[in-house]
């Protein structure tokens, strides 16, 4: 079952944009990195790998993991930001790091968007 995944740019050309992914697969995921196929693909990051990280969604909640990327990935911000070493939970309002790219999560922006959307949707109609 496929699921919708939000993410917030955080920093660098994209800072401010939100991207809504479709996970696919089984289990439904999305994967980030430079190029094509990742679902995210920010090339204009040098640190970036290929094929760096991963969100995973295992049931109930979101997992991210790094995918051998030669830079890391880290979840929180600034001296609070620790490296992964497996795949961790990741919860609405997280920011985490992939390269120079610094994204947050927010799952719950995906009923904020469906409700603008319905709203102006029906302004319009009027």
């Amino acid at each position: 079952m496929a699921r919708t995944l939000t993410l917030t740019f955080m920093s660098g050309s994209r800072d401010g944009e939100v991207v809504q992914l479709e996970s696919a697969g089984s289990p439904p995921s999305v994967s980030i990195g430079r190029v094509a196929p990742c679902e995210l693909v920010i090339a204009d990051d040098p640190d970036l790998s290929r094929r760096h990280a991963r969100i995973v969604w295992n049931g109930s909640s979101w997992m991210l993991e790094d995918l051998d990327s030669s830079n890391g990935t880290l979840i929180g911000e600034f001296q609070a930001a620790r490296r992964l070493s497996g795949p961790t939970v990741i919860k609405d309002s997280d920011i985490f790091r992939v390269g120079l790219t610094r994204l947050r999560l927010d799952s719950a922006k995906d009923d904020r968007v469906a409700t603008a959307a319905a709203t102006a949707n029906a302004t319009r109609s009027r």
